[in-house]
């Protein structure tokens, strides 16, 4: 028994305007990138909309906890407070100037996120696209 080494057989093809075909091949990679982009965006969102939600509800249980203490340490009586029908009063709401926090003042060092990576990926995309042209 005699194996013979298989040598894989190489095949050339010839690209009429390799310019072209790669400009469109780095053109698709951008819209690829976009693609992802939008959608780690969407990821991002979906996600601060759950911890937001569970935040929300955190809150309500502390008021509903709040209100049940409230009731049980108010006196039980039989009286009813008069419903008034006067014109309700024009409350005017001062808007609150936030100062930034110690968070915010300073600079945060991180990781890239998978959108800032798609974006550095995109913008050698397009620097490779510029200098085809």
């Amino acid at each position: 028994m005699v194996k013979k080494e298989q040598q894989p057989e190489l095949f050339f093809v010839r690209v009429k305007d390799p310019v072209e075909v790669r400009r469109n091949i780095l053109e698709t990679l951008k819209e690829i990138v976009e693609v992802l982009q939008r959608f780690e965006k969407f990821k991002q969102l979906r996600h601060e909309k759950i911890e937001k939600i569970s935040h929300l509800r955190v809150l309500l249980r502390q008021a509903n906890k709040m209100l049940g203490e409230m009731r049980s340490k108010l006196p039980q009586t039989n009286l009813r407070a008069a419903a008034s029908r006067e014109p309700a009063q024009k409350i005017h709401h001062r808007k609150k100037k936030k100062g930034k926090s110690a968070e915010e003042k300073a600079p945060q060092k991180r990781e890239m996120t998978e959108v800032e990576k798609l974006e550095s990926e995109l913008n050698a995309i397009e620097s490779k696209l510029k200098s085809l042209t």
